[in-house]
């Protein structure tokens, strides 16, 4: 049976910095928002396999990758979070970017893959389906498509609210910990679910190289080392970030409809 997760919008202002993509608060009010745009059919499906895995919910499933990274498995699994592309280019490259497919990206098609295998074992599914509300989550974080010269943010030295801090961690929570986001029920009700394509492959990569022309517009963009965050920044970045929330959500929401309702 799934469980709300109550309290995400004061979670937001609440919780402690993360150093992970959204913070736990972040990957949690996507999970719940994507859980609002499940069909009955897919709900069902979603509740199965998060019960075989002890995940209370959608919403707390989205942060497994997190919780484990203190692990063998998720040292492994690190790579995993984010694609850099090069700032000479404007399109991810799988070859280039995600050798191997060890990239947020070709973690996702994998992910997707196995969600869609009609061959694969429940565990299995629900195995993916977790890693997967994870990596594509992450994938709407810009900076989480951003430059291997910074790390994605991470060595950028900033100052925000006359506290040091990182760009990265900027965009994973410092802003969106300012934000008054609406409660998931209401995001996904002003917001419908539209159709879409079902090349689920070939919509990662075009969310990746949005992201990554996200991060460089809007991140990046006047951005040096030990630059103070303006006010006037953070007024450009929080509807990005609330974009890609809602993005993230819905995207999430039509890719497991699919597959749950495959045969």
């Amino acid at each position: 049976m799934h469980k709300t997760v109550k309290g995400i919008t004061l979670a937001l202002c609440a919780l402690p910095l993360q150093v992970q993509a959204w913070g736990f608060a972040g990957h949690e009010y996507i999970g719940e928002t994507a859980y609002y745009y499940l069909t009955e059919e897919a709900r069902e499906w979603v509740d199965q396999h998060l019960e075989r895995l002890d995940e209370e919910s959608l919403a707390t499933a989205t942060t497994w990758a997190d919780r484990v990274r203190g692990t063998d498995e998720g040292q492994w699994l690190g790579p995993l979070h984010f694609a850099n592309i090069p700032p000479e280019e404007n399109q991810i490259d799988m070859q280039r970017d995600c050798p191997n497919r060890r990239c947020v990206v070709g973690a996702a098609k994998d992910a997707v893959d196995i969600m869609f295998d009609p061959d694969a074992d429940a565990m299995e599914q629900a195995d993916a389906l977790r890693k997967f509300t994870h990596w594509i989550t992450d994938l709407h974080q810009p900076l989480h498509l951003g430059f291997a010269r910074d790390r994605g943010g991470n060595d950028t030295q900033v100052i925000f609210d006359g506290e040091e801090s990182n760009l990265h961690r900027v965009w994973d929570t410092q802003i969106l910990n300012q934000m008054n986001m609406p409660s998931p029920e209401q995001l996904s009700h002003e917001n419908p679910l539209s159709e879409t394509q079902k090349d689920w492959g070939q919509a990662l990569i075009n969310w990746a190289n949005e992201a990554n022309h996200l991060a460089r517009r809007y991140a990046y963009e006047d951005i040096n080392d030990g630059d103070p965050i303006s006010a006037e920044y953070v007024q450009r970045a929080a509807p990005v970030i609330e974009q890609q929330l809602l993005n993230s959500a819905q995207r999430m929401a039509r890719i497991i409809n699919d597959a749950a309702a495959q045969p």
